[in-house]
């Protein structure tokens, strides 16, 4: 057989197991693939140019944390200054773990029928009938905020890449919505 650079295939039985025994796993990683970048009737919002920030900015605030730490308790008071950096630093790591948590669990899909939120066990749906206004903070930056502002209050959507792709599908989905309406 022969593929398509027209170089010899091995039709080898077991290069053929081999492939089989991998489609399960090619499957998966196109359907996460299609789950990121989304297709034409869904898109889910992504916050992987965050996540990569964090990695990078997290060591360098733990590090000087630690410089910090070592610091006081060379010039203040021996209790105080242990309790008080104790305290700090599981501030810190609070801090840390919710950047993180909000990052990987909160779930944004934008499909026809509005958006709909996930975060921890909970769930709610956002029509674009309902949203009058998309606002973006920042947004040349590698990431940013996404204020919609509409009848039932603002909800706000943080450390969101490509804002200007999901404002212009919101903005495109809000004019569709509207056409029905009149038709």
């Amino acid at each position: 057989m022969r593929n398509s650079i027209g170089k010899e295939r091995a039709t080898n039985p077991d290069n053929t197991r081999q492939e089989k025994e991998n489609y399960p796993f090619r499957q998966i990683a196109n359907k996460s693939i299609r789950r990121i970048m989304g297709n034409e009737k869904t898109l889910t919002l992504s916050r992987e140019k965050h996540l990569d920030h964090m990695v990078r900015v997290v060591p360098f605030i733990v590090f000087c944390y630690a410089v910090q730490c070592f610091i006081i308790t060379k010039i203040g008071p021996g209790d105080f200054s242990t309790i008080s950096l104790t305290i700090l630093g599981g501030f810190l790591a609070l801090m840390i773990a919710g950047f993180i948590t909000y990052d990987v669990k909160h779930r944004v899909v934008l499909d026809d029928s509005g958006i709909n939120i996930h975060f921890l066990g909970t769930t709610k749906l956002i029509s674009y009938d309902e949203i009058w206004m998309v606002e973006i903070n920042e947004p040349d930056q590698s990431f940013s905020t996404i204020k919609l502002h509409g009848n039932k209050g603002k909800t706000t959507f943080y450390f969101v890449d490509e804002s200007d792709k999901i404002k212009r599908w919101i903005e495109d989905h809000q004019t569709k919505s509207h056409l029905k309406e009149a038709a």
